[in-house]
């Protein structure tokens, strides 16, 4: 589920990882990390239990749900190798509901004189040529479906800020490409601005020079072996920082990536990314 997670950020998923079993919120976000999900991963939620009317399930975790983009539930059903389970089928019910899914949600129609501009936008085909033409109408339809555009491309600016505190690398392409999507119209102004803004931005250069080093550090902290209880009774094989016997086996490599890290955010206060470095190095106590 991580590693899907992964894969598909930046596209129109979100995972809700429930937990429906013992244990404490520190442990659960332990597991997580030492299965390589960050903190900052926008697509991945993780709740305290979960539950739909729609699914009495059948007593036994891990149990999924699926739904489409317009938030139906399309399938639910026992995954894993037991109790009837259909293995990772999950993962291929997601890629296909991907592909149907529009580039861009209008939610439902009609949309009158403008379908054939609606259907172009959600198709995302000559975007730029589409939205050109609604911008200079009043009717309801075409400002319904300029709406849709509008949260379109807040979603993908959301998304670009959110990189600011976890892959700064990652920003300039993003706003590229939206700011390419709606070259010369009114809502591609606001891309194109936060654009040539950042190219020039010395602190988006440190950003990504300190996130590079941030990922390394922490990789190599978390690479650290677990303690023998947490092997013998949680099953984990790498460390579990709120684990007090986890941290006394591992303190040199503790001492050496808190040194590290505050050296990386010292005097960087106004990045977003030293924020994320600082909850981190608050974590490690």
């Amino acid at each position: 589920m991580v590693g899907l997670a992964k894969r598909l950020e930046g596209k129109p998923f979100h995972l809700i990882a429930a937990f429906n079993q013992d244990g404490t919120k520190e442990w659960v976000e332990g597991y997580l990390r030492g299965k390589g999900l960050a903190p900052s991963a926008p697509n991945f939620t993780v709740t305290k239990g979960g539950r739909h009317p729609d699914v009495k399930g059948n007593g036994y975790v891990p149990y999924y749900m699926v739904f489409d983009h317009t938030g139906k539930l399309v399938q639910e059903h026992m995954c894993g190798s037991y109790h009837g389970g259909d293995g990772l089928k999950m993962i291929e019910w997601v890629d296909k509901l991907l592909k149907g899914a529009p580039d861009i949600y209008l939610g439902k129609g009609p949309w009158g004189d403008y379908d054939e501009f609606a259907q172009q936008v959600m198709r995302k085909k000559n975007l730029d040529a589409a939205v050109l033409v609604l911008e200079k109408q009043t009717d309801g339809d075409a400002l319904r479906i300029l709406d849709g555009v509008r949260r379109y491309r807040d979603q993908k600016l959301a998304y670009a800020q959110s990189l600011l505190a976890s892959d700064p690398a990652a920003v300039v392409g993003v706003l590229k490409s939206i700011a390419g999507e709606l070259k010369g119209t009114k809502l591609g102004a606001e891309p194109a601005e936060q654009l040539a803004k950042l190219e020039q931005s010395a602190d988006l250069k440190d950003a990504i020079k300190i996130a590079k080093k941030f990922a390394a550090a922490r990789k190599r902290l978390e690479r650290c072996k677990c303690c023998k209880p947490c092997k013998r009774t949680e099953g984990l094989r790498t460390i579990r920082l709120g684990c007090a016997t986890c941290r006394a086996d591992n303190k040199v490599a503790l001492k050496r990536a808190k040194k590290k890290l505050a050296k990386l955010v010292e005097g960087k206060d106004q990045l977003p990314i030293a924020k994320t470095i600082q909850s981190y190095l608050n974590s490690l106590g």
